[in-house]
Parts: structure tokens; sequence; C-alpha cells
């Protein structure tokens, strides 16, 4: 008996099933992500499957792949489910009193951003922010199924699904430790001295970074990219997967951290932290605002927007004027 084309209710229902396992190759995560057994994602797929008449997914040995028709399906879903979140956002009342729900990362928004929201509360007092800490980015789709208005992100943002990139700021890439470690340990007046220090390693400072990423990155600077047997002696050392905790374990006294110095002004500024080495490099990473599409235009979005711009713009002239300081500053 032929298969019917037509969207039924059925099909429609089981779509955002469909989506979900895709998206996260997965029917556990799928299961949680929509609140549903695991079972219950496998029937809508099976289901799905039967009604249509092709497999969807390939059934392997350790978890689950999109077959080549599963594959085009859901190129198309993807697309439709992220216009209908953004056009149903579009057409909601706009009103100034408007939660905005921002994610970024833990480190950044415990030690960069939460500081400064008190002072956009002052200023736009109508305006809810909820915040999110959560490592690294997400398609327009799973912002939409998580309602996300905004990423704040450090990394090197491509075009990522139609969201919208607003450069934020510059990183600078500086070894630190604390007064109480270098004093017990030694100045580094060489680039081989570090061999004799712990360093201290966040091992994903940004999406699909290697571990050891910016001490590379800082020796490739260093170096002008002549590191030779340089490079081999910031391989080791104690890996953490938030800067946040390499940060604290140099405040701690527990070796040199290649730091990130958006994140460790305050601490440079009152002597907590010193540079190791007179180097400042700049990282080929930065800081973005990446805008959920269906935000477009809405002022409390729009207001976020230009108030964290400018709030970047002045913690830079003030970071810029102390590492002229402290350190010599590489581009």
């Amino acid at each position: 008996m032929p298969r019917s084309h037509r969207l039924t209710p059925a099909i429609l229902h089981a779509l955002k099933y469909f989506d979900a396992a895709a998206r996260n190759l997965s029917f556990t995560r799928a299961a949680d992500e929509l609140h549903v057994t695991q079972g219950a994602i496998s029937q809508q797929i099976r289901g799905l499957e039967d009604q249509i008449g092709v497999k969807l997914f390939q059934r392997l040995a350790k978890g689950i792949s999109l077959s080549y028709e599963g594959e085009r399906l859901h190129k198309v879903v993807k697309q439709i489910l992220a216009e209908l979140e953004a056009e149903i956002q579009a057409i909601q009342p706009q009103s100034p009193n408007r939660h905005l729900i921002i994610r970024s990362s833990p480190s950044f928004c415990m030690m960069w951003l939460m500081p400064r929201l008190n002072r956009f509360s002052r200023l736009y007092p109508n305006v809810e922010i909820r915040l999110k800490g959560e490592m690294f980015g997400m398609p327009v789709a799973q912002m939409n199924a998580e309602a996300i208005d905004a990423l704040v992100v450090y990394g090197r943002p491509g075009n990522d699904e139609g969201l919208e990139a607003v450069p934020l700021m510059a990183e600078f890439l500086l070894p630190v430790a604390s007064p109480a470690y270098i004093e017990k340990n030694g100045a580094i007046t060489e680039l081989t001295d570090f061999v004799d220090h712990t360093l201290l390693h966040d091992d994903s400072p940004w999406e699909g970074a290697p571990p050891y990423a910016e001490w590379e990155e800082w020796v490739r600077g260093v170096t002008d990219g002549k590191r030779g047997k340089v490079e081999k002696l910031g391989k080791r050392g104690n890996l953490y997967n938030l800067a946040q905790l390499a940060t604290n374990a140099a405040l701690l006294g527990q070796g040199v951290s290649i730091a990130r110095t958006a994140l460790v002004l305050e601490e440079l500024e009152s002597a907590q932290l010193m540079p190791v080495h007179p180097v400042c490099v700049k990282s080929a990473s930065a800081y973005f605002l990446l805008l959920n599409p269906g935000t477009m235009g809405r002022e409390s979005i729009e207001t976020f927007k230009e108030w964290l711009h400018e709030e970047c713009a002045e913690f830079e002239k003030r970071r810029n004027a102390v590492l002229q300081k402290i350190a010599t500053v590489r581009s």
C-alpha cells in the first residue's frame, strides 16, 4: 500500500523529536532536552520512518548517525524551525520589561560580566537579565529551543547560521603568578626558565582548542614563530576546564598561569598577580556578542548590545594603560 506524502499531524508532531535526536546524535540527550523518556524518542522516530518510508538514522555499535536521507531532511527541518521561532518572537508584543537570557562561558560570566551587571541594572531597571554560565556557543535552533537571546563568546566565530556577530574586544595573553610564588621560585629571565616552573592552563579556552593552546599562541608571539624546543616547555603542567580555576591556582601560589588579561586585570592592578615574563601577546581569538536572529530590533536587546559595547570600550582603555606599564605588548 503506498504511503501518503501529506504532512499528517503525526509527522509534524514527530519532527521536533527528530530534530532533537539529529542535533544531539543521541536519543538519550534528545530525551533529556525534551523532558521525555528515551523510549518516547525511539517510538516517534520509528513512527516517522515508517510513515515516510526511509531510515533516518543508522544505528551504530556506539550511538547513532544520520543516514543520507536523514541529513537531507534535518537540513530543511532545522531551517524551518529556526525561521518559525524567529517569526514567533518577532510578532510578539514589544515590551521594555521583557527579560533577556544571556549565555556565556562560566569564567567570563564570573570574572568579567557579573561585576558589571549592577551598573546595567541601575541604568536600565526595567530590563531583567537572566545569565547562564555555560561553555561555548550553540546553533540557532538550540538557542530558540532554550529561548537564548544572545551569546557572549570567546573565539573566532564565522558565519554561524545567520547569527549576527558583534565584535566586543580583543584579548591579550600574559604569564602571571602570585608575588609569593615568584619570591619563592625566582624570576623568569629566559624562556627556557619555564622548564623549572609549574604551568597552569585552561584546557579549553575556545571551542575546539587543543590542550596548551594558549601557551603555544603566547610562545609564537614572543618568538615570532621560531619556537624550536621552547614550544615543548609549555606542553606540561596542570590543566583545568575553566580559566577561573587556573587563575585561582595562580593566586594560591601553585604555579604560572597563561592568563587572559581581561579576566585578571583587577588582580594585576592590585598586584595579587604579577607578570613573570615582560611580553604580552595579542590573541587571535576575541570576544563577540552573537545575537539570535529573532531578537533583531527588540528594544531590550539593542539596549544591552549598546551598553556591553560601551563597557568593553572603556575596559580596553583601562587595560591598555595597565599593560603599557607592566609589559611589552605584541600584536
